[in-house]
């Protein structure tokens, strides 16, 4: 009978950079030392190594030859690429949606979100309100059942935060004008308008730096 295996040094490692890097410990486009963290940790480089291929796979981590490893940082094109491929991912999750008969129940679950959303922008929570924000968003993923979508959405997701983390952060405008869209969204959605929702998805995943 297989024997159930502990978790792995390195799937330690990547759990606990990945969480510093989420909670903005690491900064966007900070150079990380493998011997700071090797003597921070008590283990050898090997699998800190070995978590940070794990990352740079996630999109977390940049490995630039010759230069070591650092977190991710946005060009005005990788920001509009991830947030084109975003719009394509929930806007055919959408139809998919429509065609499985679970639109409704998608609707009933962002408005909780979204009603959520608000608690914790009323109260200036902002990593609480970026989180309740992105399952927002992947309520529409969700409702199609399908787990090779929601991979391919879980993929980008961490990415998707760290972006969604630093708009928000700009200016309360920015946190102003999401909430703002996502009733626009939801809206379009219960009305079962895909033109509007079309509308409000562009005006939503349209980001710049």
């Amino acid at each position: 009978m297989p024997q159930v295996q502990r978790i792995s040094l390195k799937a330690q490692v990547y759990e606990i950079i990945r969480q510093k890097i989420l909670n903005q410990e690491y900064a966007l486009g900070e150079k990380l030392n493998i011997d700071i963290i090797a003597e921070e940790l008590k283990i050898s480089n090997s699998p800190i190594r070995e978590a940070l291929m794990m990352l740079s796979q996630d999109g977390l981590i940049e490995l630039v030859p010759n230069n070591g490893a650092k977190v991710v940082s946005f060009s005005e094109q990788s920001y509009h690429e991830i947030a084109s491929s975003l719009y394509v991912i929930l806007y055919g999750a959408y139809d998919l949606c429509m065609r499985l008969g679970t639109i409704e129940e998608v609707a009933q679950k962002m408005a909780n979100y979204l009603q959520q959303q608000q608690a914790c922008f009323d109260a200036g929570n902002i990593p609480e309100s970026v989180k309740f924000a992105l399952q927002f968003d992947k309520c529409i993923v969700h409702g199609t059942n399908n787990s090779y979508l929601l991979a391919l959405y879980e993929r980008i997701e961490d990415v998707f935060y760290l972006m969604a983390l630093y708009n928000h952060q700009r200016g309360a405008e920015d946190r102003h004008n999401n909430i703002l869209e996502h009733k626009m969204i939801l809206e379009s959605i219960q009305n079962r308008d895909a033109e509007q929702l079309h509308h409000w998805l562009g005006v939503h995943y349209d980001k710049h730096l």
